[in-house]
């Protein structure tokens, strides 16, 4: 069993070689938070949890005879970095702008061609493997220019990782390449603990959650006796979330049962203020300690560093919550001040520690 990887979405990776593999991980991820589990297969998995949604193909590639350059090497520039982000969203695996900071300071060679304020194609290599090709339309001068500008930096001899939804390139490749292996790829969603976005018919459930947690917190602004939302309350939060109308929000799941809440808001009547989301994150007692936090906010971050509407991501702890504070600091928020003896818990002043995360994808670089 080989993990290729978790993103900061929450994705895992793994590369499996028969079915039984598959159910040792299946039963082995069950108490992992994850949002979607991707499986990369030689032989057919037949088991209804799974999608298959698709191929990797790697070829076996020959150099241009006339190799020209043409594309540009990557170099961190916001602007550069948001149009490589919108290239990575029509992939058909997840990559985030993690994975493409960890490229750059692993010495991957990444290129780019860009055409006005859009990127059309990068690809990413390292020696003589080039592990993505990304290309914004399968433009054929395009995609001869690509191979063109590969063929600048590897060896007579190459490997190429190519995705079955570049329908037009794996026509173009097959006319001029052999085949060298084949990957299935499929997708497991929703089984043991996983993230996702609630549904209206999450809204008793979520009452359930958080009748849960201010029963017993004292860490948190809101006593048990101070809620009052109601199931239609929810139904319209989360139809807001839904269109990220000022508010995001990913729910842990454990089977049909919520076991984590995550969400960001941000001001959208104020215009000064609309590009500071604020954070707020709960777990269940008895879901503690097992990564389901960490994972819901690190899917906040990645999306808010993927989003040029959000600059910065902030939130509020008490002073008394010292595991909180010490999880926020190593996911990147830092201590900026705090608001002295603002809490009144059970006849006790506590500090509110204000913490923030300036989200420019540039500051990921440096």
């Amino acid at each position: 069993m080989i993990i290729i990887y978790k993103n900061h979405y929450g994705d895992l990776f793994f590369k499996i070689d028969n079915e039984t593999e598959f159910f040792d991980i299946l039963n082995g991820i069950e108490k992992i938070p994850k949002r979607s589990v991707y499986l990369f297969s030689e032989v057919d998995i037949n088991s209804f949890y799974l999608n298959n949604i698709g191929e990797l193909i790697i070829y076996n590639c020959e150099k241009e005879s006339t190799p020209k350059e043409t594309f540009e090497d990557f170099s961190p520039d916001n602007e550069l970095l948001y149009s490589i982000i919108k290239l990575f969203k029509k992939s058909m695996i997840p990559i985030t702008i993690w994975d493409l900071m960890n490229f750059y300071k692993k010495g991957y060679k990444i290129r780019y061609f860009k055409e006005n304020d859009n990127v059309l194609a990068l690809y990413i290599m390292n020696k003589d493997i080039i592990e993505f090709v990304f290309f914004d339309v399968e433009n054929i001068n395009l995609m001869y220019q690509t191979l063109n500008d590969i063929s600048f930096f590897v060896s007579d001899r190459y490997i190429l990782n190519v995705y079955s939804n570049q329908k037009k390139f794996i026509s173009l490749l097959s006319t001029k390449y052999t085949e060298n292996k084949k990957y299935k790829i499929f997708k497991l969603d929703g089984y043991g603990i996983f993230i996702t976005f609630p549904q209206k018919s999450d809204s008793n459930n979520l009452i359930e959650f958080y009748e849960k947690i201010f029963e017993n917190s004292e860490t948190l602004a809101t006593q048990y006796d101070e809620f009052d939302k109601t199931s239609k309350d929810f139904e319209k939060i989360i139809d807001l979330s839904k269109k990220n109308y000022g508010l995001r929000i990913l729910v842990a799941k454990n089977k049909n049962s919520i076991v984590g809440n995550c969400d960001i808001f941000w001001n959208i009547s104020r215009k000064r203020l609309e590009k500071t989301a604020k954070l707020g994150v709960s777990v269940l007692e008895d879901f503690r300690n097992i990564g389901i936090a960490t994972t819901l906010i690190n899917n906040h971050i990645t999306w808010c560093i993927e989003n040029p509407n959000i600059h910065r991501l902030e939130l509020e702890v008490f002073s008394n919550n010292s595991k909180a504070i010490s999880l926020y600091e190593k996911l990147g928020f830092s201590i900026e001040g705090k608001r002295k003896e603002a809490a009144f818990i059970n006849s006790q002043y506590y500090d509110i520690i204000v913490m923030g995360y300036i989200v420019e994808p540039i500051n990921l670089f440096e």
